[in-house]
């Protein structure tokens, strides 16, 4: 479809909401505001109106807030210690600061050249060259510039959660030939990029709601036809913008058909509206996998909603069950930094379901091992699934401009549809597929996505997570033992498992498993790179298991890296 195709489709499509993640998960966490400001006229006004804006929010049909409270008027910028303090007696638990916030407005002329026709010329006809006339024009572009200071203050402990400007702009163009359209109204351009600016702030906090085209696939011919009712069905409450039930409907048939491009596409589009830009992405890039060909729906769709990851790189993770809540959440920002190295090591032990017997005592040692060689080491040993979310995110925020970030997880892991999801201890209550995803199961996809935000130099993600699995056999959508393979990582990814997929791996005699001894005795091996390491290592463990057990990777590195800070 070219580009007027696709201008009239979107502008034939209904339109459907999506959802628009905030642009700082650490503020939008927050439920419970404060407002101040400091002396300035204009600080105030805005901060007057984002209360009114987020106590509607609080009381709309999709309540956000659970309380926004405005606070006093500064004169000056107060210290962190006093908005602290202030909040405390708000009973909220943070405070939003702005101050600084300032006006302009700026003209700028530019001269055009428009043609025109002298004397009458009948519709549809073109003008005889020897009546075409050109003349010159001065357009005139008056713009509303409005930038102010925002800073969220945690009242727990103090912690800045976010603190940048934003700014506001509005704009307004009249050209000479113009008779009878007045002069720019500058009070109200200034007004009006105010309320961009506010608008802004909002943005920042809170998830907000758009209208766009509903983008979906008819059905295709991986889809049996006894399934074709109920695709159309689905597609029938989309076009009629009911799109919960529409999603409901393709989630369903997705847990039994993956392989319709169609289906596959739909449920990304789900995914795309609910604002789980994540879920989305990797849904897209299966669906571009199953087409296994060019397509300019897929690729769009693919490219939009990578750039609005990339643009919003810490609102990958939306839902409630993934994001963290104000008495766990860091806001750790990192510099680049050409040599830094990172690292988070997970081990997993006392499942209330099938506990193990090594993870913790392996991500002791890996752990011990990986601080020698020079990285910054955080360890997270029997994390539910609360402080998994919360330490995957850290994690995230510090590899921002590494050299090298590693992902060490021991514990269980279970395929579920094609998925490879890492389990929390707090597994009792997980007996499906649902239950998994809505109690914290951890997606190896998400994980990658979000290392592939942070962006940095090497990204390595080692499991030794392929033991039985710890839910009964029986459970829907759940493979028994073993993990799935991984076809195509993100760019600058290794991945690494213990054993092949679909098979499990051993536990070993002694402290550690097999694998994660032999893996932590190969880092301490000078000047070997990333992917010498692990052949070393599948070599030892093949030796040490008599076959029994073959470690695999899957990579897409481009040239050497080295975990050792002082390899060639």
């Amino acid at each position: 479809m070219g580009d007027l195709g696709r201008v009239l489709a979107d502008i034939s499509a209904p339109k459907v909401t999506f959802l628009v993640p905030a642009r700082s998960a650490d503020a939008a966490s927050v439920r419970k505001y404060g407002l101040a400001a400091d002396g300035a006229e204009l600080s105030q006004w805005v901060a007057v109106d984002l209360d009114a804006s987020m106590n509607k929010l609080r009381v709309d049909e999709r309540p956000w807030f659970e309380r926004v409270k405005l606070g006093p008027r500064f004169n000056g910028v107060p210290p962190d210690t006093q908005l602290v303090t202030v909040g405390r007696g708000l009973g909220v638990d943070a405070m939003l600061l702005i101050n600084g916030a300032n006006t302009s407005t700026r003209r700028s002329d530019t001269t055009e050249e428009r043609y025109g026709c002298s004397g009458d010329t009948k519709l549809f006809k073109s003008c005889p060259k020897e009546r075409q006339t050109k003349r010159q024009v001065t357009c005139t572009q008056t713009e509303g510039l409005a930038a102010l200071r925002m800073r969220v203050i945690r009242v727990a402990d103090g912690r800045v959660l976010f603190s940048d400007t934003v700014t506001g702009k509005s704009s307004y163009r009249r050209c000479s030939d113009e008779d009878g359209v007045p002069q720019a109204d500058t009070q109200g351009l200034v007004a009006a990029a105010t309320s961009a600016a506010r608008d802004a702030v909002m943005r920042t906090i809170a998830p907000t709601y758009e209208q766009r085209p509903l983008d979906m696939m008819t059905a295709d011919a991986a889809l049996p036809a006894s399934n074709r009712e109920a695709f159309d069905a689905a597609l029938q409450f989309a076009k009629a913008r009911r799109m919960d039930e529409a999603c409901r409907r393709f989630d369903e048939l997705y847990l039994d058909f993956k392989e319709s491009v169609a289906l596959t596409f739909n449920t990304g589009f789900c995914y795309e509206t609910r604002g789980d830009l994540l879920k989305a992405s990797q849904t897209y890039r299966r669906a571009s996998e199953l087409r296994n060909a060019p397509d300019s729906q897929i690729d769009r769709r693919l490219a939009q909603v990578e750039v609005a990851i990339r643009e919003n790189p810490v609102a990958f993770m939306p839902t409630a069950s993934r994001m963290a809540t104000p008495a766990t959440m860091q806001a750790a920002t990192v510099a680049p930094s050409s040599g830094r190295r990172v690292a988070l090591v997970i081990g997993n032990a006392t499942y209330q379901r099938s506990a193990l017997a090594n993870p913790v005592n392996d991500a002791r040692l890996v752990g011990a091992q990986l601080k020698r060689i020079g990285f910054d080491v955080t360890i997270a040993e029997n994390a539910t699934s609360a402080r998994m979310a919360t330490a995957i995110r850290d994690f995230a925020n510090r590899a921002k401009g590494a050299e090298l970030a590693l992902l060490y997880y021991a514990g269980h892991a279970i395929q579920a549809d094609g998925e490879n999801i890492l389990m929390p201890v707090d597994n009792g209550r997980m007996q499906t597929l649902e239950d998994v995803r809505n109690d914290g199961g951890l997606q190896l996809g998400e994980v990658s996505a979000m290392l592939d935000v942070a962006n940095p130099r090497v990204k390595v993600v080692v499991l030794d997570a392929c033991r039985d699995s710890p839910l009964p056999a029986t459970t829907r959508g759940l493979a028994s033992n073993g993990l799935v393979a991984v076809k195509r990582p993100p760019a600058g990814t290794l991945i690494a498992f213990a054993t092949a997929p679909g098979r499990t791996a051993e536990d070993g005699t002694g402290r550690n498993s097999i694998f994660s001894r032999n893996f932590a005795a190969q880092l301490a091996v000078p000047g070997q790179s990333v992917e010498t390491v692990f052949k070393r290592v599948r070599e030892a463990v093949k030796a040490e298991t008599r076959n029994r057990q073959e470690p695999t990777e899957v990579s897409s590195l481009v040239g050497d890296a080295y975990f050792a800070a002082n390899a060639p």
